[in-house]
């Protein structure tokens, strides 16, 4: 296969791979990966070692898309600091919307895909990671914040943080959700992405006016 192709057939495994975990929140075997994107089991190893790969590879390609929408919208931010808190926190929510297989796979990355991966890999999937952490607070620090690189990296990576916290502890399974209208698990009925926006601006403004 020439380059092109390989990435091409890299694509279709990786959006089956995302289809088959977006309806059944569960790492798919290779085997379900393989008949999802009309290929042969065997050939997926040509490209991914293990189901693990294939979805840290997965997980890599939905942070590409967020830090895609979110690199702009952190440069065009206005340097004042409760409207760019408001509008960040905005967009933020409306990527993370975009990415619906982002939170259920960085949720589980410890704990599953990361145990099951050669270090040199895992190594190699940090590496980027922190790239494209570094691209991100390049482009919030060149704005009108006035902040500095590492001011840029901690708010940016306190954001995610709290952002898994929040998928983490509001992040209830399908049959439990009704019980959540009836008090005391009331407290629990959140909608996620109006927590994680206001949580984030919150913080944001904390942040950048203290």
């Amino acid at each position: 296969m020439s380059d092109d192709e390989r990435a091409v057939r890299s694509a279709q495994l990786l959006q089956a791979a995302r289809q088959l975990f977006q309806v059944s929140q569960e790492l798919p075997s290779v085997a379900a990966i393989a008949q999802a994107a009309g290929v042969a089991k065997g050939s997926v190893y040509l490209f991914f070692g293990s189901k693990e790969e294939i979805f840290i590879a997965l997980l890599e390609d939905s942070f590409a898309s967020l830090l895609a929408v979110i690199i702009p919208g952190v440069h065009g931010l206005t340097a004042d600091p409760r409207a760019a808190a408001e509008d960040f926190s905005l967009l933020y929510a409306y990527a993370l919307a975009n990415v619906p297989e982002l939170l259920p796979l960085a949720a589980m990355a410890n704990s599953v895909l990361e145990k099951n991966l050669p270090v040199a890999k895992m190594l190699a999937f940090k590496e980027r990671l922190a790239s494209g952490l570094e691209a991100a607070a390049a482009a919030l620090s060149a704005g009108q914040l006035g902040l500095h690189r590492m001011q840029a990296i901690d708010l940016l990576l306190r954001t995610w943080s709290l952002t898994l916290g929040l998928w983490q502890a509001l992040d209830f399974p399908q049959e439990l959700r009704p019980h959540l209208k009836v008090s005391p698990l009331d407290v629990f009925d959140r909608d996620f992405f109006v927590e994680v926006s206001d949580s984030v601006r919150v913080m944001w403004i904390g942040t950048l006016t203290g």
